[in-house]
């Protein structure tokens, strides 16, 4: 049954992968303690609103906590970290940013922080395995492993640095001047290396960063970031958190 709805959910949410969506129902699962994958798409469906039939499927602990979600208007039991305040932005004069753009502003400060710490972290993450396996020398000598368009931008990127040097720098090692999308093809040319310390979360790293490069480029290019993909983000980089203490202890 639970292949069923996962098809009927990507039917009606065309933005959404498979593999982030069996993620995504995997976590509901755990955090609601459902008794299967079919009630977690139940949830799933009646959070979103989907016009799909699950009258026959949904039982009462589902439906309690749909209920728990829409007196709340929240999702029940599912928020990934405890967000502190922060004081706001200094109150801009300029005539040319309106109450709007000023709200985004503010939302985007917050996340930014969450974004450059999981980003540097799968930097650190992915130096330390490639290191582990192929020594100090791993990005000069595994030119093909690493992908060769991947060091030619690097390259590119280093040489510029250098052409400016009033410039602060992005640091000595050269996986300081890759893109989190590189980091992702890094792993994936290294499957075999990176399954070796991920096991079965193998699938969900790369998950998360295929959804949270979604956001960061959103981010990056200026424009203002729904609380949906918000809350994305910070459920995606709290998993990825949590998981990273296990795999550090790995690779002692």
């Amino acid at each position: 049954m639970s292949k069923n709805l996962i098809s009927q959910i990507l039917n009606k949410k065309l933005n959404i992968k498979r593999e982030g969506l069996q993620v995504t129902l995997s976590r509901i699962k755990k955090r609601l303690d459902l008794k299967s994958i079919d009630q977690a798409a139940c949830y799933y469906i009646k959070k979103n609103k989907l016009d799909i039939n699950v009258s026959s499927i949904i039982d009462d602990v589902t439906r309690k906590a749909v209920q728990d979600e829409l007196a709340l208007g929240k999702p029940a039991n599912l928020s990934p970290v405890k967000r502190k305040s922060k004081k706001p932005l200094p109150k801009s004069d300029d005539p040319f940013i309106n109450n709007q753009v000023f709200s985004a502003a503010n939302n985007n400060a917050e996340i930014y922080p969450v974004i450059y710490l999981f980003e540097n972290s799968i930097r650190n993450f992915v130096a330390t395995v490639m290191k582990r396996n192929f020594k100090d020398n791993w990005w000069a000598d595994k030119i093909e492993t690493v992908n060769t368009t991947i060091h030619k931008n690097v390259t590119i990127r280093k040489s510029a640095e250098k052409e400016a040097p009033w410039h602060s720098s992005r640091g000595a090692d050269p996986i300081y001047f890759t893109d989190i999308d590189d980091l992702k093809k890094i792993i994936n040319s290294n499957s075999r290396e990176f399954r070796q310390v991920l096991g079965d979360k193998f699938e969900h790293l790369t998950v998360w960063i295929d959804e949270i490069e979604k956001t960061r480029n959103i981010l990056a290019h200026n424009n203002p970031v729904t609380k949906k993909d918000r809350d994305r983000l910070l459920l995606y980089a709290h998993d990825w958190s949590k998981l990273a203490k296990i795999v550090f202890e790995k690779l002692k």
